[in-house]
């Protein structure tokens, strides 16, 4: 018998240690060096690659993963590899991808079990065991089965089960097999993991869509011309029309004729204060001619500039109350509906808090990856594409968070060939390869006055609406041109001022759109994919973002002849030239102590974690209580404070209030996924802590805890 160790570090190709025992030589150290004297390392490399590509796009990851297994097993000669989901409250391993023809699921294994599968899960290390005849473990193998590896499937945070490879002949599991093996087990529970928070993801997306859906009051969505975008069931069902029949139609327009006035002066009074709410009671004209009376509340929704975006109306049917004579029952009505327009933006801000909760764990482990990674490891890239694509979703739910608190970005001058260029990189790495991307830029530099990240953000959702269109793969082609916009008839100097523009177009081959659909594609929650394949938001964002900065967007589709999306922005001239910093930069080290406050789990490991790897002291807690057990405990040693704004039992102002009872001088850092600050402006003792926003990096949480002073003298 021969038992192996292997500990696999987190997100990185490194070697196996399976070779250093059983009395074979390790495989060469640093990367994957040793495949080159086996003389495959190119083609290991590129399966891996192919690998990495496949489960990064999947949405089924087990299914994916059988492929997987198939290949590893017809291109190491293995009879059978197998992946087991570790089930740590009923303490066993359940069988979830087989690489086998036949597809034999396998039995389910007690971790009590004397298995070389369980004992991979007991030690968190790879278990080799050559020769199956020699090794009390494994009675009741086949005779075919004569040499076995089991590796565990591990994160940086856990584990997730294990990967299991049988051979016919003894010894037969080669080192440089069992490195390869290695990284299939790593890329498998990273995508296992993936597949979780994806699925998390999902779960959000359709309980906000829940809301708007079933909510028994009338919800719209208008232009700021006031044509309804969209309604959902119980605004068309109280107006007698379908929703279809809604579409495109005036908002006005539904008013009863005596009573349109006074909408139009409250919808006109809304637009010249550009901001907060009006509230009054009109009648509404029904399908059938008859009036009905409603309490209607008209606000409106802001892009990430703070600039008006769209009229949300919330319409309450008081026809009723309204005929009857009883005073007190329209008083508690008038309070309850109140209540109940409240509650989407209060939603839709929870919504918010737990999308940047995850985004803080993926963002912020790839970003402690990329740490511990060579500034020229080949990883890097991809890490930071990792990163690049968590600030897009953090840019989605700041989107979302404006329905609660509309947030003040600013606009700064793009490079839209630099953000072209992103956007090719990362669509040809993580897309099918079946699928060929094409890049032609202008040959004069193109710059716009955007919110950084946004336009790669819409470039990117048309990309991946593109990438559906061609599920046998295509051609995707992104193109820039400089236009002008002319002023006249046609209407195209009413939505963007004339003068000098860029054409941004994505272009692909695909099955086209039917003319029915093309005029509805940008409408929120509409959708032509399968149920569960696409939420219809994302090219709603892309004509929220165009027409948020001034812009035009149009679509050109035939059924069966691709489409090809374009958005139209104003120039602006090239800004003055900067120095380049570069995409990768080391975080300087730390010290001193830090308490790391905050009741998401994983959140707090990552913080824990970065913190310790960049050099300082860290004492962590899980909620407000704790926080001041160690903090009365530790004060004196203790630096500076990183402290979650929204937690249980004591939130973040109550704990820092309670702090600075102890200590007046205590340095506190605040994080949160829901808030963007401005809560510390309405609490004069904490206008003086720091705040960082959640999801945040590695660099960014140093950067926030220098500023706030850690590691400086503390003037006690």
């Amino acid at each position: 018998m021969s038992t192996t160790s292997t500990n696999l570090p987190p997100g990185g190709f490194l070697p196996s240690q399976s070779s250093k025992k059983a009395g074979h030589e390790p495989a060469a150290s640093g990367n994957l060096a040793g495949y080159a004297r086996g003389g495959g390392k190119d083609s290991s490399l590129s399966f891996l690659l192919e690998v990495n590509a496949a489960l990064a796009g999947a949405l089924d990851v087990e299914s994916v993963l059988e492929d997987v297994l198939a290949r590893l097993a017809e291109r190491e000669n293995l009879i059978r590899t197998r992946i087991y989901r570790l089930d740590e409250a009923a303490g066993e391993l359940r069988p979830v991808a087989s690489g086998e023809p036949n597809g034999t699921p396998g039995r389910t294994i007690q971790l009590r079990e004397n298995t070389f599968q369980s004992e991979a899960v007991k030690t968190k290390e790879a278990v080799y065991i050559p020769r199956v005849a020699e090794d009390p473990r494994c009675l009741g193998f086949e005779p075919e089965e004569q040499c076995l590896l089991a590796v565990p499937l591990r994160t940086t945070t856990r584990l997730l089960g294990v990967l299991e490879a049988v051979a016919a002949e003894p010894d037969s599991i080669r080192p440089l097999s069992r490195i390869l093996i290695d990284q299939i087990a790593t890329q498998a529970a990273l995508a296992l993991e993936r597949g979780e928070l994806y699925q998390q993801l999902r779960v959000s997306e359709e309980r906000f869509r829940s809301i708007f859906e079933q909510v028994h009051f009338g919800v719209a969505l208008a232009s700021l011309e006031g044509s309804l975008n969209t309604v959902n069931p119980a605004f068309a069902r109280l107006l007698g029309y379908s929703r279809e029949e809604l579409g495109g139609k005036g908002f006005l327009a539904t008013a009863y004729p005596q009573d349109a006035p006074l909408a139009r002066q409250r919808l006109e009074s809304l637009l010249e204060n550009g901001s907060g709410q009006v509230s009054y009671e009109t009648r509404y004209l029904r399908k059938s001619g008859e009036p009905v009376w409603c309490a209607t509340q008209l606000s409106l929704l802001h892009d990430a500039t703070g600039r008006p975006a769209n009229l949300l109306a919330m319409v309450q049917d008081i026809d009723e109350r309204k005929k009857s004579s009883q005073e007190q029952e329209r008083l508690q009505q008038q309070l309850f509906q109140a209540q109940k327009m409240e509650a989407l933006g209060t939603l839709a801000g929870g919504i918010a808090h737990d999308f940047n909760n995850l985004l803080s764990v993926m963002m912020g482990f790839a970003s402690l990856a990329r740490q511990r990674l060579t500034p020229d490891h080949p990883l890097q890239e991809s890490l930071g594409m990792i990163e690049q694509s968590a600030e897009h979703a953090a840019d989605l739910t700041r989107q979302l968070l404006a329905f609660a608190r509309p947030d003040q970005h600013q606009v700064k001058p793009v490079s839209v060939s630099g953000a072209l260029d992103r956007v090719r990189r990362m669509v040809a790495r993580t897309f099918d390869r079946n699928i060929i991307v094409n890049a032609k830029k202008a040959d004069e530099a193109l710059w716009v006055s955007v919110v950084p990240g946004y336009l790669e953000q819409a470039l990117l959702n048309m990309c991946i609406n593109a990438r559906d269109a061609m599920p046998r793969g295509g051609t995707l082609t992104l193109e820039a041109v400089s236009t002008t916009v002319e002023a006249g008839p046609s209407g195209t100097a009413r939505t963007s001022p004339p003068g000098r523009h860029v054409s941004i177009s994505v272009q692909d081959t695909g099955t086209g759109i039917a003319p029915e659909a093309t005029s509805r594609v940008f409408e929120p929650f509409f959708t032509t994919k399968e149920p569960g394949q696409g939420t219809g938001l994302g090219l709603a964002m892309v004509y929220a973002f165009v027409k948020n900065h001034g812009g035009i967007v149009n679509v050109q589709s035939e059924p069966g002849r691709g489409a090809r999306f374009t958005l139209v922005l104003p120039l602006i001239p090239a800004p003055a030239a900067q120095r380049n910093t570069g995409a990768y930069s080391r975080i300087p080290p730390g010290w001193g102590t830090i308490l790391v406050v905050d009741d998401e789990p994983l959140v707090r490991a990552f913080a824990v974690e970065g913190l310790k790897g960049l050099g300082y002291q860290v004492y962590a807690a899980e909620n407000g209580r704790q926080a001041m057990e160690i903090y009365e405990k530790h004060r004196k040693e203790i630096d500076c404070v990183l402290m979650d704004l929204i937690m249980p039992e004591a939130g973040g102002l109550e704990t820092f209030r309670r702090m600075r009872a102890v200590d007046p001088l205590v340095r506190v850092v605040f994080a949160s996924g829901y808030s963007t600050g401005e809560i510390l402006g309405d609490a004069p003792d904490a206008r003086s802590a720091a705040f960082i926003g959640k999801p945040y990096t590695l660099e960014g949480l140093s950067i926030a805890l220098r500023k706030a002073g850690a590691g400086q003298p503390h003037g006690r």
